[in-house]
């Protein structure tokens, strides 16, 4: 699996020859979950499990394309259409089971508090997570 920054944590995926970043941010999340209509849990299961739909890779991959090139300033990256990215995602090394891979692992991340909300890994700690 490819990292676009290693400093920030996110995960690439080529497509056409090209590598894009996924940044996972909190807006980015909260359009997947608003666009699919499913929890992030939920999702995350499904492509950890390898049964998100094409669709479904399409638009949370566009749409953590869209905000990673936001990030970097990027005009084509930051206006990813999701059909086009779905296209790419079919025709790339690996195809959907590579997408469905990286995908799983980026969800993961997101869902298990090792990103900010910024999309941006946190650092380690060593002390115990404690209830609230």
């Amino acid at each position: 699996m490819s990292v676009v920054n290693e400093d920030r944590g996110e995960l690439a995926i080529e497509l056409d020859g090209e590598r894009f970043g996924l940044r996972p941010s909190y807006e980015a999340l909260a359009e997947i979950e608003s666009e699919l209509g499913v929890g992030l849990m939920a999702l995350t299961r499904e492509a950890l499990g390898g049964t998100l739909t094409m669709a479904q890779m399409g638009q949370v991959v566009a749409i953590l394309i869209r905000a990673w090139g936001r990030s970097q300033n990027n005009v084509n990256a930051g206006g990813a259409k999701t059909d086009k990215i779905t296209r790419m995602i079919m025709d790339s090394p690996g195809g959907m089971s590579t997408a469905m891979t990286v995908i799983g692992t980026a969800l993961t991340l997101a869902v298990t508090g090792g990103l900010s909300p910024e999309g941006e890994v946190k650092a380690a700690t060593s002390e115990p997570a404690t209830g609230a």
